[in-house]
């Protein structure tokens, strides 16, 4: 019986080290393939795909059969030597590290087996809003077409017919403001929002905004158009899209409804 408890420290010993380790690596790591891409030290491909989905997934497995492995060790050896032996809390670290970024993983997976991705949302889907050549020009070759016509989701649906479907809410908002008021509006709260205003012309009713999201950088072009209807109101157009081919969660639709909603709202 001694010897097997000998044994058995020496195995725990093993592993409250590697999950010690592993406590500070798994964080480490994660955040090292995020702000890595975000600051353009790879690319997203390098960032997103090989170091989170490939090598992310496999060190939280890791953790995951760490943490459990030593929590089974540390109450056998409870039991067998009726007396407490070695950290408990590295384990239970790791295990509560990995279950979550596990869990994050599989809700991740949960939202793009809903449906295809829209990476190019528009409240307008006959005559979207054109972005500026300017705007055009400062783009790279690599990133996500501006094009509307013709693009296509992932399951080659036409892009408008499978918008309409989902988010048949996201439409032209009508304001019962002159187009100049609004302009100054829409461009506020854009601002407001934290979006990255660059283009802005009152007299064309149009301004052209970006966003990057915290984590890897992802980048995201936004433009609003704003006419005059008939009985003197304005006509407001948002749309946004994604750069990178990057399933958004959602991210684009969410930002084109909540800007409608805000910008709709009664002003105090």
């Amino acid at each position: 019986m001694a010897r097997i408890l000998e044994l058995l420290r020496t195995a725990i010993d093993i592993t409250v080290a590697l999950c010690a380790l592993l406590v500070l690596a798994i964080p480490f790591w994660f955040a090292l393939a995020a702000f890595g891409t975000k600051w353009e030290f790879w690319d997203w491909q390098t960032g997103l795909n090989a170091m989170t989905h490939v090598w992310g997934m496999r060190l939280l497995i890791a953790g995951l059969v760490a943490g459990v492995l030593t929590l089974i060790g540390l109450l056998v050896y409870r039991i067998m030597a009726r007396e407490g032996y070695g950290n408990w809390t590295s384990a239970v670290a790791v295990t509560l590290i990995a279950v979550a970024g596990l869990s994050w993983a599989v809700h991740v997976e949960k939202l793009k087996a809903a449906g295809p991705a829209i990476l190019d949302v528009t409240t307008d889907l006959v005559e979207p809003p054109n972005f500026s050549s300017g705007f055009i020009s400062r783009r790279s070759s690599l990133d996500a077409s501006l094009d509307y016509a013709g693009k296509t989701a992932g399951d080659g649906q036409p892009l408008p017919a499978l918008q309409a479907e989902r988010y048949p809410q996201i439409a032209t908002l009508h304001l019962d403001l002159p187009v100049d008021t609004a302009f100054a509006r829409a461009l506020e709260l854009a601002r407001v929002q934290g979006w990255r205003v660059g283009t802005a012309s009152r007299q064309a009713g149009m301004f052209e905004a970006g966003a990057e999201s915290l984590l890897y950088g992802l980048r995201d072009d936004m433009i609003v158009r704003i006419r005059p209807d008939e009985a003197g109101g304005s006509l407001v157009d948002v749309r946004s899209l994604a750069r990178q081919p990057v399933h958004d969660l959602g991210r684009n639709a969410d930002r084109v409804q909540e800007f409608l909603v805000l910008l709709a709202s009664p002003q105090p």
